[in-house]
């Protein structure tokens, strides 16, 4: 009954009519009447057929029919329940609202001012005021001093060696050894300091590097050559045009391009103070030599006076730089030294070369019979011809290391020359063109000065010992010319080579050919022995050329 009492109160707080309260419907008027159903309280029309028909409201219509489902009884008991919560809900918020309300009154009574007597206040605020302005103008902090010098003023002195240390670890890399400030040219003082005074780490340091560099490190540029180091100035530019006044001897209006062998490399860096030289210094040693060695490897054919000569060097030169080689005897593979010194720079200049060449002329052979095979004459002399020639050349310092010719315009043609070549066989007697041997032993005295029996002579072949009776053989093919005894010689034997060549066998024990016998290379000729001026059993082999005395040694193998 509250429910519904609850109901009826709601749909009238809405403007509406209960349904008790409405007017009757047409049905009604057509002879039904209202009635409450007692089971379910709700009202029904009872028409005229005895049939009871419910009017439902809109809010009726919305609600969920009564159901036996638990499900349904719980929707319908939560929505009756909902007034009674909301009201509850409504009642309790009051009474928070209320609780802070009251809070916030005592909270105001507590927080009223008081009075403070005016001097006192006024004396705290001073006080104030003078702790603001110190703490503003005034910290504590360390200065750093240097053989007495303040140098500036940092936050701590902790601070301070740091930038010491770092400073020493720089000076350290530019010496390249470990430089470390003296403890006692160095002094902290802690203590109340302006706060403009104080700077930071970084700029004690730069005051540091100018302070502790002087005298022992200086910013400037330094001269490498292969890694090298060469010399070092403060002068901006100044080495690049050093490396340029070097090169000047090898330019000219026909240079095409000039830099250098060896890798130049000019760096900025601090460098210590003695690093630093005369720029005059550093161009004499651009110009001079370092020690290196340059070495040649001894090939088939090579005499000791040839390497000499191509190397613009006297045979004693070259012995000395390689003391302990004997010059008459070189191996093949030998590494000879030519030279102890290298240069400290090498310039390389291309340049283009305008020159007139010779061309060289064909050679035409006729055939004849009166030779021998491989002996030629000239007929007819050929000449060379003439052309202006363009090239492009390239030298590493006065050596020429490469040649291209670019272009050829022939102004004289080449004369032919023509040749008549032998076809004769040729006998086993004629001279081959070189020398072997002629006999084995040991080499007891060389070509040249030397002295014997108390005086200083003229050596003019060599002296190869062995035991008496040794064969001698001829070195080459050809005639012999002299077989007999010879003052100084003893039993002498000479052969002519026919190609301008004589040599000579002496202080032999006996003689096996005889002057006008033809003898090929390597022939029995001879035997060892002690004749004439002698001092044991050993063969004495000379070579002429034209008469002259050559050294043997140029045209053993």
């Amino acid at each position: 009954m509250a429910f519904q009492n609850h109901r009826n109160r709601k749909e009238r707080s809405r403007g509406r009519r209960l349904p008790s309260e409405r007017p009757a419907s047409q049905e009604a008027q057509a002879g039904g009447q209202w009635t409450q159903d007692p089971r379910t309280r709700r009202v029904v029309m009872t028409q005229r057929d005895g049939y009871a028909r419910r009017i439902l409201s809109y809010r009726d219509r919305q609600r969920f029919p009564e159901s036996n489902s638990a499900y349904r009884q719980l929707q319908l008991l939560l929505a009756g329940s909902m007034p009674l919560l909301r009201q509850r809900a409504r009642g309790l918020m009051y009474r928070v609202r209320s609780a802070i309300s009251e809070f916030a009154t005592r909270t105001r009574r507590t927080s009223e001012p008081k009075r403070v007597n005016a001097a006192v206040f006024l004396a705290a605020s001073l006080a104030i005021a003078v702790f603001a302005v110190f703490q503003v103008l005034y910290t504590t902090a360390t200065t750093v001093a240097y053989d007495g010098v303040d140098l500036g003023t940092v936050a701590s002195e902790a601070e301070a060696q740091a930038a010491f240390l770092s400073v020493e670890r720089s000076i350290s890399d530019a010496i390249g050894s470990d430089y470390t400030v003296e403890p006692s040219r160095v002094s902290y003082t802690t203590g109340l300091t302006f706060r403009s005074a104080v700077v930071d780490e970084s700029e004690l340091e730069e005051v540091l590097n100018s302070a502790l560099r002087a005298g022992v490190v200086e910013h400037g540029y330094a001269l490498y050559v292969d890694n090298t180091f060469i010399g070092a100035t403060q002068t901006e530019g100044a080495l690049e045009e050093l490396l340029e006044q070097v090169a000047i001897p090898y330019r000219n209006e026909n240079t095409v391009s000039i830099d250098y062998v060896e890798s130049t490399e000019i760096r900025e860096c601090d460098l210590p103070v003695e690093d630093f030289t005369n720029l005059a210094d550093v161009a004499l040693l651009l110009n001079s030599t370092k020690a290196g060695e340059v070495t040649y490897t001894v090939e088939a054919g090579d005499v000791w006076s040839v390497i000499a000569q191509d190397h613009n060097l006297t045979n004693d030169e070259l012995l000395r730089l390689n003391p302990g080689y004997d010059i008459d005897r070189l191996s093949i593979g030998d590494e000879l030294t030519i030279s102890n010194a290298v240069p400290y720079l090498t310039v390389r200049a291309t340049q283009m070369e305008y020159y007139v060449a010779e061309i060289p002329y064909e050679i035409e052979y006729e055939d004849d019979n009166t030779m021998w095979e491989g002996d030629t004459r000239i007929i007819t002399k050929g000449q060379y011809g003439a052309a202006d020639t363009v090239a492009r050349v390239t030298y590493e310092g006065l050596e020429e290391i490469e040649r291209t010719i670019e272009s050829q315009t022939i102004t004289v043609e080449p004369v032919t020359e023509r040749q008549a070549r032998g076809t004769l066989e040729r006998p086993s007697w004629a001279p081959t063109g070189s020398f072997r041997w002629p006999t084995s032993g040991n080499i007891t005295s060389k070509y040249g000065y030397r002295s014997i029996f108390g005086g200083r002579s003229f050596h003019g072949g060599i002296d190869i010992a062995n035991s008496y009776g040794t064969d001698i053989v001829a070195a080459d093919g050809g005639e012999v010319i002299y077989a007999g005894w010879m003052s100084g010689y003893g039993y002498l034997v000479q052969i002519d080579h026919q190609n301008g060549y004589v040599t000579y066998y002496g202080h032999n024990s006996s003689l096996e050919v005889k002057v006008g016998d033809k003898v090929f290379k390597g022939q029995h000729i001879a035997e060892m022995g002690s004749t004439g001026r002698s001092t044991g059993n050993h063969c004495h082999f000379e070579v002429r050329l034209n008469g002259e005395r050559q050294n043997p040694m140029n045209y053993l193998p």
